[in-house]
């Protein structure tokens, strides 16, 4: 069934949605008896465009959309059984990173090593990005990498295809235009790159803290109520969130859900935390507070995971 477009007041704060909002590409934003609870959520919504797969009746007043008698009830009794949004009904975050100033480098003065992955983009008009690994080089001849692949299979490079090669390494991230020298199939697939004259070579000024704008959720730990929030910046460590005023309290023992695009797949994150400072709202009538929100126990998988995602992000802005 195809999308329909959402009016404006279409969603209303505190109160559950009767039915699920997509955005323009049919990604899900939020399930059917989930709340909006303040005005900063609801204008990302409305930024990234809402839509629903509903039927649209003819009204003249009122919700767009009529959801059936039936749809409502469910939608009701899900609101009632876990009272905001579960993990799976937030959209999948995706973040910028802050960079720092750039310089040019040699090659060989940079900290990437043997095995280091890499990205490739071809000058081929699109804005794909292959993964390889750096397997060796030449000083002033040649760079080697392993064949970039797609599901397992190789892609068809050709000699003198001009690319780029991206790479991130600690604190710096790196990157240089080059051309495919050599299509080595034997004694195994690989490529011989010319050698880059000169790196272009950015710090990384916040190398564990990126910018994002996207929708979380939060309740306090052990209890079912959750309300959606806006999650401003991630890291290891913690985020930085906008919160209701009754949760923005230091010491609090909060839990905190979020999914990110991780290597092309959606990733979900549900974990505890404590709200460890509140800053004051510009705005004194607002009802949500600003709040650096520590990580109280991630397994490694979900650290693991993080870190990825934080430098696929700072390798992509570069």
């Amino acid at each position: 069934m195809p999308l329909q477009p959402l009016r404006k007041d279409d969603l209303q704060i505190g109160k559950p949605i009767p039915y699920s909002v997509y955005d323009k590409d049919r990604v899900l934003l939020l399930s059917h008896g989930c709340v909006v609870e303040s005005d900063t959520v609801l204008s990302m919504l409305r930024e990234q465009g809402m839509f629903s797969d509903d039927s649209k009746p003819k009204s003249k007043g009122g919700l767009l959309y009529q959801p059936s008698v039936i749809g409502s009830r469910v939608a009701v009794a899900e609101a009632a059984e876990r009272r905001g949004p579960v993990t799976e009904d937030l959209p999948v975050a995706v973040a910028a990173a802050e960079m720092g100033d750039e310089t040019l480098i040699p090659f060989f003065e940079t900290t990437l090593r043997m095995g280091d992955p890499l990205q490739l983009r071809f000058d081929d008009g699109t804005e794909d990005r292959y993964p390889v690994r750096l397997i060796g080089a030449v000083d002033k001849r040649s760079l080697l990498v392993s064949h970039p692949t797609i599901d397992s299979r190789m892609i068809y490079v050709k000699d003198g295809q001009p690319v780029t090669v991206k790479a991130m390494r600690g604190k710096f991230a790196y990157s240089f235009d080059v051309s495919v020298l050599k299509c080595q199939l034997a004694p195994y697939p690989y490529l011989h790159l010319t050698f880059p004259n000169q790196v272009q070579c950015t710090s990384v000024r916040k190398a564990h803290r990126i910018m994002l704008n996207a929708v979380a959720s939060v309740g306090r730990a052990g209890q079912r109520t959750r309300v959606a929030c806006n999650m401003k910046d991630l890291s290891i460590a913690g985020m930085l969130v906008h919160i209701p005023r009754h949760l923005a309290v230091v010491g609090t023992q909060v839990e905190v859900a979020f999914r990110l695009q991780i290597s092309g797949e959606p990733a979900t994150f549900d974990v505890p935390g404590v709200i460890r400072n509140v800053r004051d709202p510009e705005d004194t009538v607002s009802q949500y507070r600003a709040c650096g929100l520590e990580f109280a126990e991630l397994i490694h998988a979900q650290r693991n995971a993080l870190q990825l995602f934080i430098y696929e992000r700072m390798l992509s802005e570069t």
